[in-house]
């Protein structure tokens, strides 16, 4: 599977003159070949967009407000642009730029575990292109897709919980229900004992993430991940 031989581009392959998860930035990657991460959030009126954060701030030059709650005509319009003048793109956007050239990984920004519009949204964009894998954060997300997408290549996103306290909401615990494809962890926190055992108990590939670094690239390489998902760099290859 090309998600596991390709470098994947951490939302795309951005620089100073294309902001992340912009569709230049994703052009560059496609252009240099390499797999795509972006992150996907369900707008107002139903349209899926690509963009990383929960609020606009960061990405819209500290505007204020969320991003779910915009429609695509507040998007389509010149009040919500990125910093090089883009257009916040919307998924569908993405798909037809890459066309199956390379594969995309997308990351579903969801914290639902009742309603799941997101995840229903996303499902119906990609159930005929088995080139777009999902992976999330939230476990519930990973187990739905399970039980209603098992065909959909699925990965549970992970990092090192931050305190004893949160230690129980380690998504851990659901890996036997939600039989994830692969498990993508935190570089930062690699290797780690606990990961390889889960990925060698549930027949899981290894992600590791956000690879920046030559260092954090012998990391991965190191903990006998499957691939990285990097910026900053440039790799040729995996492992090199």
């Amino acid at each position: 599977m090309r998600l596991f031989q390709v470098p994947i581009a951490h939302r795309g392959l951005h620089d100073q003159e294309s902001p992340e998860n912009s569709l230049s930035a994703f052009q560059k990657a496609v252009n240099k070949g390499y797999n795509i991460e972006t992150d996907v959030h369900l707008l107002k009126d139903g349209k899926l967009v690509c963009f990383h954060d929960f609020t606009l701030s960061r990405m819209l030059n500290g505007r204020p407000g969320y991003i779910e709650d915009l429609r695509y005509e507040d998007i389509a319009g010149e009040n919500f642009l990125l910093s090089n003048g883009e257009h916040i793109p919307l998924f569908d956007d993405l798909i037809n730029l890459v066309d199956g050239r390379v594969e995309i990984l997308c990351e579903l920004k969801s914290t639902s575990f009742r309603k799941f519009r997101l995840e229903k949204a996303v499902y119906e964009a990609i159930k005929d292109k088995p080139w777009i894998k999902i992976q999330a954060f939230n476990p519930f997300t990973v187990l739905w897709f399970a039980r209603h997408a098992p065909e959909i290549c699925r990965g549970q996103l992970a990092t090192r919980p931050p305190n004893r306290l949160l230690k129980p909401l380690f998504p851990y615990r659901f890996l036997r229900r939600s039989h994830p494809d692969f498990f993508a962890y935190d570089v930062r926190f690699l290797p780690c004992d606990a990961v390889t055992k889960a990925c060698k108990d549930y027949n899981m590939k290894l992600l590791a993430w956000t690879v920046d670094s030559d260092e954090k690239v012998e990391t991965a390489k190191k903990s006998n991940a499957n691939n990285i998902i990097f910026e900053h760099i440039r790799p040729e290859k995996y492992p090199v």
